[in-house]
């Protein structure tokens, strides 16, 4: 059987994906069963319930009412996807898709808020720390919808795009508590809670920046500056980040798709008109020890750079996209075998993406946003990089091209 390219594979996990009107389980879904939410009434009964159906070795969600549901951090994902497929094909079925995606994020933001804000469609329990109810929205899950809008302006010039997605980063500015952490005011993660998370701070930081290039907002880019400086002030003499500050509350230490959260947001600066040496500096450390420590020999993702399994495909999508769009010499070659690895070991040929690879289980699941989701941006992200690529080969005089044939 010929081997499909990542186009290909991207192609058909998203229409694998629409066939089922982007709808189906999470991980983290378990509240939603009408059989144990009455009994899951405070952290304890919720984090039991809740792990419990995300750790079974089968998918019990059937038997215990929990419908396959869209989420709109998924919705935000494959509208992405569809957005990078089509700047690459200019297939206009791409981009009317992603739209039709954006218009229902638009009509289904959260109920708590009037603005852009969104969050997940399941109670979510987060440890010991705080309670968030189904659609009451977080800083991550609303900056990753509105960079599908910000996507949607960038190529197509549309204000309404461009409206929602500032709307989204004033919810952030004026709705999401803030923290002082060593003289840095920090996001937390929600409106109610005072869990400052690092990568929720550098996702809100590359999101504000970027779209200050297309406002003209300054104080919004001065806002994602002093972000960008808090997150430089968490990176550890490794070059690695925790999961939360200050360490010492981190459930996490240095885990992989939490790591390249950080990479890619850093990336954003890095590449901007407001790169400092320092920035530059703290990306190259942290790539470093990303590519040294987070991946097996064969490319595999390790869970935690002391912690090989589980192998996630969460953690190999967003590594395919912080790999491929770094300039860092190491990038490539972690980024192939990782490629090489994900298409053998979480693909299935019926065009959906397993959830993870365990010591002794696999994860088949299919889990709409935290696997399907998340792969088609990636592979819709090396559909993009790809291209650039070969545009730039094109553009080299051939005596350049003849001298890399050496």
């Amino acid at each position: 059987m010929t081997e499909m390219t990542p186009r290909e594979t991207c192609e058909t996990a998203l229409s694998w994906a629409k066939d089922r009107k982007y709808a189906g389980y999470d991980p983290y879904d378990g509240l939603n069963s009408p059989i144990l939410s009455p009994f899951a009434t405070n952290w304890l009964t919720r984090l039991v319930a809740m792990h419990g159906v995300n750790k079974s070795p089968v998918n019990i969600r059937p038997l215990l009412g929990i419908d396959a549901e869209r989420n709109p951090k998924g919705m935000g994902l494959f509208a992405s996807a569809h957005l990078r497929l089509y700047s690459v094909t200019g297939d206009e079925s791409h981009l009317r898709e992603a739209e039709r995606l954006l218009k229902w994020l638009m009509e289904n933001t959260s109920p708590t808020t009037d603005q852009s804000a969104w969050g997940y469609n399941f109670d979510w329990q987060n440890a010991r720390r705080f309670f968030l109810p189904a659609y009451h929205p977080s800083i991550v899950v609303t900056v990753f919808c509105g960079r599908a809008f910000l996507e949607h302006h960038e190529l197509t010039g549309e204000e309404w795009s461009l409206d929602v997605a500032r709307d989204a980063a004033e919810f952030i500015r004026s709705e999401i508590n803030v923290e002082s952490v060593e003289g840095f005011d920090a996001y937390t993660y929600t409106p109610y809670d005072s869990f400052v998370v690092i990568n929720a701070n550098a996702l809100a930081a590359a999101f504000f920046l970027r779209l200050s290039t297309f406002t003209d907002d300054a104080d919004l880019r001065e806002r994602a500056l002093d972000l960008f400086e808090f997150v430089l002030f968490a990176q550890d003499e490794s070059g690695a980040w925790y999961y939360s500050m200050p360490a010492s509350d981190s459930h996490l230490s240095h885990d992989n798709f939490h790591t390249g959260f950080v990479l890619e947001s850093l990336q954003e600066l890095v590449e901007s008109d407001y790169a400092t040496e320092d920035a530059r500096e703290a990306y190259d450390r942290g790539m470093e020890f990303y590519c040294r420590h987070l991946f097996e020999a064969d490319g595999a993702p390790k869970f935690e750079h002391d912690q090989s399994h589980p192998y996630d495909a969460h953690a190999a999508a967003q590594a395919l996209i912080t790999l491929t769009k770094s300039d860092d010499p190491a990038a490539d070659g972690v980024a192939t075998r990782l490629y090489e690895w994900t298409m053998e070991h979480l693909y299935d040929p019926s065009g959906y993406f397993y959830r993870r690879v365990g010591r002794v289980l696999t994860d088949k699941t299919p889990y709409i946003r935290w696997s399907q989701g998340w792969m088609c941006v990636a592979l819709s992200t090396l559909v993009v990089e790809d291209s650039e690529l070969a545009v730039e080969r094109d553009a080299r005089p051939p005596t350049e091209l003849a001298d890399d044939a050496r």
